[in-house]
């Protein structure tokens, strides 16, 4: 089969064994696959993972095989997507508290073994979600990344007088988080550095967009609409500079959320942070059904997120085209 391989240097496509099916796995024919953040970080050589290796983590497919175990056929033919976290153990201190996604033996695809970026995959039956039919594959391709914006507000409690947010980047991960926060009826201030993306953050529920090219100073733009700064701070570019804004433009004891890792050590004002009682809080993976509802009810929108889609044979070129395009949302590639 074809894959799309990453060897330290370059990302292209190569012929690879086809997947052994184990007897509690299934075999994935590969429909669509989004090329992610994190992605763009291993290739970028901010993240570190073993090489070669088989790039990709959301995605979605179509289970044409099922191992020997006996109780497994009746999956083939289903519509699917897959935890991107493995090798769960099920007894660690973690997996007996309901955390397997911090489990000490679990491996990410695409990070720590081989991921999706090819014609087909194998994995086990219990980590896959079946996709409902009113959902496409491109649609299902953001399950696990909305799954992580419902995350921050499990991991986040909201207060009763919590009722403003501001969110630094409008990039795939941004404009989720933007749609569940106006579900939980707070006021949004969207700021990004592309008019294309804060148009659409304007269309999707944003009161007010800050441009951050454009803007001298935005934390005092922020403090023109609420005078003692946001009660939410949300962080999804993965840019170290932005974390002084962050802890400037949030209330004191408000809370502060850092969504996209940013690959190196960075530094964070906590003297203001102590001394003002500001809450930091973090989160990645979340929970696959409530975000396969919210697509479902259409309380989740995505199908204008996507910005380019492109065959197997051109993957190089949607790498290329989500590094280069400021205005690129997400790419996907389609088998």
């Amino acid at each position: 089969m074809k894959a799309i391989i990453f060897n330290g240097n370059e990302v292209s496509l190569k012929d690879v064994p086809n997947p052994q099916v184990d007897k509690n796995q299934a075999l994935i024919h590969v429909h669509s696959i989004g090329v992610c953040g994190t992605d763009i970080a291993i290739v970028n050589g901010k993240l570190k993972t073993p090489l070669p290796i088989i790039l990709g983590h959301e995605f979605s497919g179509e289970i044409i095989k099922t191992g020997s175990n006996n109780n497994q056929e009746h999956w083939i033919g289903k519509r699917v997507t897959s935890e991107i976290n493995t090798n769960i153990c099920g007894s660690c201190f973690y997996c007996k508290r309901g955390f397997s996604t911090h489990c000490i033996k679990r491996k990410a695809l695409g990070i720590h073994t081989n991921g999706v970026m090819a014609e087909s995959i194998s994995l086990d039956i219990n980590l896959l979600h079946e996709i409902p039919d009113s959902i496409s594959y491109e649609e299902a391709t953001f399950i696990e990344p909305l799954a992580a914006a419902y995350q921050t507000f499990e991991m986040m409690p909201l207060d009763s007088y919590d009722t403003t947010i501001v969110i630094f980047g409008m990039g795939k991960l941004g404009l989720l988080l933007l749609q569940v926060a106006k579900q939980k009826g707070l006021k949004i201030i969207a700021v990004d550095g592309s008019e294309h993306k804060l148009a659409m953050a304007k269309n999707l529920g944003a009161f007010l967009t800050i441009n951050r090219h454009e803007e001298t100073n935005i934390t005092e733009k922020i403090k023109t609409e609420w005078d003692y700064g946001a009660d939410i701070v949300v962080d999804t570019t993965g840019n170290p500079q932005v974390l002084d804004v962050l802890v400037s433009s949030c209330r004191s004891r408000g809370k502060i959320h850092i969504k996209s890792t940013h690959g190196v050590p960075t530094l964070l004002n906590l003297t203001e942070m102590v001394q003002r009682e500001i809450t930091l809080y973090t989160s990645r993976c979340g929970n696959f059904n409530q975000a396969i509802q919210g697509l479902k009810t259409q309380k989740i929108q995505v199908k204008n997120l996507i910005s380019k889609i492109l065959p197997l044979e051109r993957a190089t070129e949607a790498f290329d085209h989500s590094k280069i395009d400021k205005n690129n949302i997400r790419t996907l590639i389609e088998i």
